[in-house]
């Protein structure tokens, strides 16, 4: 739907807009009376309808690139949502919901047209809890990459801009890594789902997809446990978050790409 797809486009700016607003002139918030809150929710529901109705396609399920992509990027505005109502003074959303809004435009303007059939209902579980954890992910690896410049503006010193008004390095670590604790949960969840209702995870237009997940698991799984054993933190963790995050990107976004838009054309 055309006209969900508009009116969420135009909420999520608008409430990036104010929030990036509140963030710089922290004085003039009170002055502000746009309620970002139930704006979000409207942006949500927008969103939600337009999936559901792109969703719909004849034989089947639309669960192409650019479908998937909205979907992720609605979980990734919720879990945003979520975390920016416990910290309100530096919302996540003024990073996320400019990204979700540009997700909406390529939507528009590239649909996809892939028809899906699920034989299984349980599969639907294996696809939402892949999505979420790649939107939880995705969220990770943004605040690795606000995390790295932090840090680096730390050690030399010179701590400047929006940086300087960002809550303290340890909070942006625990932060960092609640998301990746939740997210390597539902990637846990969502491999096992696979192995146990798709038949053959390694045929040879899944195989690429699956070894990368795993790889990228592996990648997730040993950061826990260093942060765990060794308390990793800092740079190296930052490394082994986006590490795992190219991973699992090139695993879900790559295969879809090669297996919609290259092969197909080839």
């Amino acid at each position: 739907m055309a006209i969900a797809n508009a009116l969420a486009f135009l909420l999520y700016l608008s409430c990036s807009v104010i929030l990036i607003r509140r963030f710089v002139q922290p004085s003039q918030a009170t002055s502000i009376t746009f309620p970002i809150g139930i704006a979000t929710i409207m942006a949500l529901l927008f969103h939600g309808v337009d999936i559901f109705f792109t969703m719909q396609h004849a034989g089947g399920w639309d669960l192409g690139l650019f479908t998937s992509l909205s979907i992720a990027t609605w979980l990734m505005a919720l879990i945003t949502f979520v975390i920016g109502s416990k910290s309100p003074k530096a919302h996540p959303g003024m990073l996320i919901y400019p990204l979700v809004a540009f997700s909406l435009v390529m939507k528009t303007q590239l649909p996809s047209s892939q028809a899906t059939s699920l034989p299984d209902p349980a599969l639907e579980w294996h696809i939402l809890l892949s999505l979420a954890a790649y939107s939880l992910f995705t969220l990770a690896a943004i605040q690795a990459v606000v995390l790295a410049i932090q840090n680096q503006q730390l050690r030399q010193r010179h701590v400047a801009g929006l940086i300087r008004k960002l809550p303290p390095l340890q909070t942006m670590e625990t932060s960092l890594f609640q998301l990746i604790t939740v997210g390597f949960i539902l990637l846990t969840a969502g491999l096992l789902a696979g192995i146990f209702f798709i038949e053959n995870i390694f045929a040879q237009h899944l195989v690429h997809k699956t070894i990368l997940s795993i790889i990228s698991w592996c990648v997730f799984a040993t950061l826990l446990w260093g942060r765990q054993r060794y308390g990793w933190r800092g740079n190296t963790a930052i490394k082994w978050t986006l590490i795992g995050f190219i991973f699992l990107a090139f695993a879900y976004l790559g295969s879809k790409l090669v297996l919609e838009f290259l092969l197909s054309t080839a």
